[in-house]
């Protein structure tokens, strides 16, 4: 319940955090602030991402920059296995909806791509450029274009944010199309 001064109070039932007051929110969501060397990671991905891209690229199962909307944003990588894709594995980038891209991303797909999926990574366009609905009808657009694509059953996932995204999904309000949402098997 809120207190007076509009901060939240979290109890656990063990740890350092007993009593432990937010006032504070977007500290609290500021992972690279509060982690030590959070800051260094985002940057740390860029290279395995990169060499995972070109990687595929070369092998001829990488399709980057696909167009699926109007936002300047609107874009996705595809990135396929060997042989006929089992189904589709949706990863959506975190970023506090308000930085980063599907390139940082591209070699967590290697798992699902070594286990015959293929992998969809959208970018999107970020607050506040956009409202976090905006995101949502974005991200729903990317899934309907990719899974046109790839036939199979849908798996959808991301990091912070883009967890979010994912979820939000699989909701009873979702704005993706009942044919793609009937599709998924696991958020």
């Amino acid at each position: 319940m809120p207190n007076k001064d509009n901060s939240k109070s979290i109890r656990s039932q063990e740890g350092p955090v007993l009593g432990l007051r937010i006032v504070d929110w977007d500290d609290a969501y500021a992972n690279g602030a509060n982690i030590a060397g959070g800051d260094r990671w985002p940057a740390a991905w860029d290279g395995p991402a990169q060499a995972f891209r070109e990687k595929l690229l070369a092998q001829g199962r990488a399709r980057l920059d696909i167009v699926y909307g109007e936002a300047p944003r609107s874009r996705f990588d595809l990135f396929l296995p060997p042989a006929a894709p089992k189904g589709l594995v949706v990863f959506i980038h975190g970023g506090y909806w308000m930085e980063s891209d599907k390139t940082s991303w591209s070699h967590l797909a290697a798992g699902a791509v070594g286990r015959g999926f293929a992998v969809v990574m959208p970018s999107y366009t970020l607050c506040p450029r956009t409202r976090i609905g905006g995101i949502v009808n974005e991200v729903a657009a990317a899934i309907g274009k990719a899974a046109a694509m790839v036939e199979g059953p849908l798996m959808l996932t991301g990091h912070s944010a883009g967890g979010h995204l994912a979820s939000r999904m699989a909701t009873t309000t979702s704005p993706l199309g009942a044919m793609v949402a009937q599709r998924i098997r696991k958020v």
